[in-house]
């Protein structure tokens, strides 16, 4: 019981390790992510990490129940279901 235990708990720390992604991005955008992140002394891969967690962040911020439309009449704003995670 226990062996299976530490297999779990191992299992989980692995899937809360960093993933990677690869995107593709215009010129242009390429070019004003590299320009921040040399304005602010981190890397390409950091600077896009942040923004995402910071937009996903401002999102959940804004996802407040009962601060939208409340047309199912519930008074529960059906984006605000979807589960976020914490950043």
């Amino acid at each position: 019981m226990i062996r299976s235990f530490a297999m779990n708990e191992r299992f989980r720390v692995l899937q809360r390790q960093p993933r990677r992604i690869s995107i593709t991005l215009s010129y242009h955008v390429h070019e004003a992510l590299l320009t921040r992140s040399e304005e602010e002394g981190r890397s390409m891969s950091n600077l896009c990490a942040f923004l995402l967690e910071d937009a996903l962040r401002e999102q959940q911020r804004t996802m407040v129940p009962g601060s939208a439309s409340m047309a199912n009449g519930n008074g529960v704003n059906p984006a605000a279901r979807v589960k976020m995670r914490g950043f």
